[in-house]
């Protein structure tokens, strides 16, 4: 490597850490990380490579080396062992077998299979030797998780209509100050359902966990704005394989289907649109967080809804031709509706309680009484749990009185809490995300809006 292009690899570096090693003032808690994830998530024309992006961990390599070593630590090494990278041949042939048998396999656990299998000395092969000659076989753990083997017969599924399958999925998407502990940063995450064959967001909400009540609250909203699809397609996490879940999507009639573990390439749809999020939304909604125009969680909904409904609904899709809120319109499906109080059962959470000698029960905090007879019997209990009002009481098939409240302390169940969304009313089409809030007090068009380039399109 020459002088010339190690100097524009270090200049490169350097622009991409020089707003955190410039800055004079201390960053505050979870600052940083929020940083390193921006700069992460956009593209790039890096000197002497082909890729086009660089990982947070290596932007954190690049802040340790300039705080230990200042701009020079930035240059690539000079090597000094030139001309003792070559693998023979039964190495690369049995690292690229183990690659294919588990791809998942990191590159350094590819390294210790190779030693003690014998078929390699120990300290002989490098990881940046073994991990480039994977890269230009087509191995890499990228390639070989995403793209099937078989790349001449992979085909875009897609289905043929709207809400014939949705696709959902939790994504660690931002910080915003933590409204329990002043000071500091709370991470805020988003669950979003997408339609696979318009694009469309069915729903998507900001939470401050990825708990089972979050996909429920989501997933009923979802429902009652459009209707029941015929299959959900999620990951194998712990919450989407929950039986609650299975149990819902039971009585719903909704067939529940889970990706094959390390084969994301099936909800390659959502994990786009997460991609177009990172570029096109966050940024955006990091910098109303540093301006102060967005603090709290219902405030972050309140611009995301603003952004899925008046931008990317209404923009020209990469893959479709067409944009979602078209592809829908043009459709003539209708789906199945399911009236809000049978959804509400459907939803219902279902434990068991042992009666105590006086008729009475637990729940939530909570205290409820029960008929005389079930005095010391186990029951279950069948309730929702944002509205505690309504407390089904079974034994079996059979249902009694529904229990009496005698101490509502806790009227909503401590883990979930329903953020208000704002309705069609509230939004004007065509206001950037800069000043979403801004323009709602004031009641007029103004600022920067979207441009609707295909630039970073969702496929």
């Amino acid at each position: 490597m020459d002088l010339t292009l190690r100097e524009q690899i270090a200049l490169f570096r350097y622009s991409l850490i020089s707003p955190v090693v410039s800055r004079q003032t201390p960053m505050t808690p979870g600052e940083l990380g929020a940083l390193l994830r921006e700069v992460s998530a956009r593209d790039y024309d890096i000197p002497g490579s082909t890729q086009t992006q660089v990982s947070v961990r290596t932007l954190e390599r690049y802040l340790a080396a300039y705080r230990k070593g200042g701009y020079d630590a930035l240059k690539p090494k000079v090597r000094q062992d030139k001309g003792l990278t070559k693998l023979s041949t039964p190495v690369l042939q049995r690292a690229s077998e183990l690659r294919r048998a588990r791809p998942e396999r990191s590159v350094e656990q590819i390294i210790l299979l190779l030693e003690a299998e014998g078929i390699a000395q120990p300290g002989s092969v490098a990881t940046s030797t073994l991990a480039r000659h994977l890269r230009q076989a087509g191995l890499s753990r990228r390639d070989v998780l995403i793209v099937p083997q078989n790349k001449g017969t992979f085909r875009r599924f897609e289905v043929e209509d709207i809400h014939l399958l949705w696709q959902a999925d939790f994504k660690h998407a931002l910080y915003l100050p933590d409204p329990n502990n002043p000071g500091r940063k709370k991470k805020a995450i988003l669950f979003a359902i997408l339609d696979d064959y318009s694009r469309m967001i069915v729903h998507a909400q900001f939470y401050w966990d990825e708990q089972m009540p979050r996909l429920e609250d989501s997933f009923k909203k979802a429902i009652l704005h459009h209707g029941v699809p015929e299959k959900l397609y999620v990951d194998n996490g712990a919450v989407f394989s929950s039986h609650h879940l299975k149990r819902i999507c039971a009585r719903l009639g909704v067939s529940l289907s889970h990706s094959k573990p390390y084969r994301p390439a099936g909800r390659g749809k959502i994990e786009r649109i997460f991609r177009f999020l990172d570029t096109s939304f966050i940024p955006e909604a990091y910098e109303a967080v540093a301006r102060g125009d967005v603090e709290t969680l219902e405030e972050l909904n309140e611009v995301f809804h603003t952004w899925v409904t008046a931008f990317y609904h209404v923009r020209k899709h990469g893959s479709t031709g067409v944009s979602p809120q078209e592809r829908v319109a043009a459709s003539e499906r209708k789906t199945r509706r399911i009236p809000e109080a049978d959804l509400n059962e459907i939803f219902y959470w279902q434990e068991e309680r042992k009666v105590d000698k006086a008729g009475c029960v637990s729940l939530q905090g909570n205290r409820f009484e029960v008929d005389s007879e079930l005095a010391r019997t186990t029951i279950q209990l069948r309730y929702d749990p944002f509205d505690l009002s309504t407390i089904q009481v079974w034994t079996g098939e059979k249902r009694w009185p529904d229990a009496k409240t005698i101490d509502l302390t806790h009227p909503y169940d401590r883990r979930v809490h329903k953020e208000q969304q704002p309705t069609e009313d509230d939004i004007r089409p065509g206001v950037s995300l800069f000043d979403a809030l801004k323009e709602r007090k004031k009641q007029q068009a103004e600022g920067l809006k979207f441009s609707t380039t295909m630039d970073g399109d969702a496929q």
